[in-house]
């Protein structure tokens, strides 16, 4: 919701302990993951830290590559997700 409201800097902590909370319940590996790390990659893009989005753009493709397979619809969004940051 506050990502919503344009409140970005407000999102970021939120979006993070999401991710932690996610990754200490579940494992790095997890095919969930992918989704927590790309909506902190998308976050960060979308406030212009293109440099802290790409190594989780990249992050969310390895865990989804390895968790769903390379041909995987999930896959193929973080596909699009990195190419559209590059």
């Amino acid at each position: 919701l506050l990502q919503a409201k344009g409140d970005l800097d407000g999102a970021e902590p939120l979006c993070r302990r999401a991710l932690e909370i996610n990754e200490a319940a579940r494992g790095p590996d997890h095919p969930s993951m992918g989704i927590s790390v790309g909506n902190l990659a998308s976050l960060l893009q979308a406030k212009g830290d293109l440099d802290g989005a790409e190594p989780l753009c990249r992050r969310a493709l390895e865990i989804r590559e390895a968790a769903l397979g390379p041909d995987h619809p999930d896959t193929g969004t973080s596909v699009n997700n990195l190419a559209g940051l590059l």
